[in-house]
């Protein structure tokens, strides 16, 4: 099977299309083994800057259980016990924040907040919600201490039913570009509990994905360029189109031309009888195949299998009796009919 296509610019197509191909493939390796620092902010999930990945990575390395809701935060949803974290979101409901308000209810713990709260805010205080000033100092302290602190020195609470909703104007210093300063990460810890904690996913865009959204983008960008490259390569070795056959080419000439030739030659020979005999019993030996005929099968059955083949009733007789075809035309005739010719001379 021939892979590469035959012209020199089906070629160069090809070989552009590996290229790009190769290149890709190398890109995503590379994007999928040294990821590049991406995602939302306060996101358990990204590993830029303003991301919460480092603070999941401690918990997690410090043997608390980290869970990620990929779904609406709901009474069916969200966990029995625990932390639920969810800040900054991109889009979060009333509706969603008195879910974590019951949640608090019950015994749980909420860590909420963004820098930029919408009217989620009441409906998770359960009343007037505090209200966010600009320009706060790059430094904090602790001036209520409480146990969301632990050994950190700054953070304010409100309390909810049997559990606690902790409200944080700022996310910064639980993310990954300040998680390593000062007390953050005794901090963050202490935030944390005892856990299991739970980071809201769905406020960031990472909802329950199935079928081909489910793939990667960068995989799905690769897909693509191969799908391409495959059309790109079916393109270049496609068949040119051109004439059903070239009209300069003469055409085979019809079959009696042939019998007729057969017959000039038998005709010049010396041994005409030798060579009718010989074209005779070519054409018994093909008619004794097609019609599983014995050798020594009588003349009527002879005749009866010719007839049956498609041969004329002079044609089947010179099959049976040499002496009635003198010239052997009619055993040339049937000799060509049954090796796949399909004219023969009238019944």
């Amino acid at each position: 099977m021939r892979l590469l296509p035959r012209s020199r610019e089906g070629r160069f197509a090809f070989g552009a299309v590996a290229v790009v191909v190769a290149i890709n493939l190398v890109t995503v390796a590379i994007d999928a083994f040294l990821p590049s620092p991406d995602g939302p902010p306060s996101s358990s999930f990204a590993t830029a800057p303003r991301g919460l990945a480092a603070w999941a990575e401690l918990l997690d390395r410090s043997g608390t259980e980290v869970r990620r809701l990929r779904e609406r935060p709901s009474d069916a949803t969200l966990p029995a016990e625990g932390t639920v974290v969810m800040l900054d979101p991109e889009s979060f409901t009333r509706g969603q924040a008195q879910a974590l308000r019951r949640f608090a209810e019950r015994g749980g713990r909420v860590v909420a907040g963004g820098a930029e709260p919408g009217e989620w805010l009441a409906g998770l205080t359960g009343g007037e919600p505090p209200r966010w000033d600009d320009g706060g100092e790059p430094g904090a302290r602790v001036l209520v201490p409480a146990p969301e602190t632990g050994a950190a020195q700054s953070l304010r609470t409100a309390e909810a039913g049997e559990g606690r909703i902790v409200l944080l104007a700022d996310a910064s210093p639980l993310q990954n570009r300040l998680l390593d300063e000062a007390d953050n990460a005794a901090l963050a810890v202490a935030l944390a509990g005892p856990g299991p904690v739970t980071f809201v996913e769905t406020v960031h865009g990472y909802g329950t994905a199935t079928g081909l959204a489910a793939i990667p983008a960068r995989f799905g960008w690769a897909l693509i360029l191969l799908a391409l490259s495959a059309l790109v390569l079916i393109a270049a070795r496609w068949p040119r189109m051109g004439p059903p056959e070239p009209p300069e080419e003469p055409l085979f000439p019809p079959r009696r031309a042939y019998v007729d030739a057969l017959a000039s030659t038998l005709a010049r020979s010396r041994d005409r009888r030798a060579a009718n005999e010989a074209v005779r019993s070519a054409a018994r030996e093909r008619l004794a195949r097609r019609a599983a005929l014995a050798r020594d099968a009588n003349d009527e059955a002879w005749v009866k299998a010719a007839r049956a083949a498609g041969l004329g009733h002079e044609e089947a007789r010179a099959l049976v009796d040499g002496a009635a075809d003198d010239d052997g035309i009619a055993a040339g005739r049937a000799l060509a009919y049954l090796s796949g010719g399909r004219e023969r001379s009238g019944a």
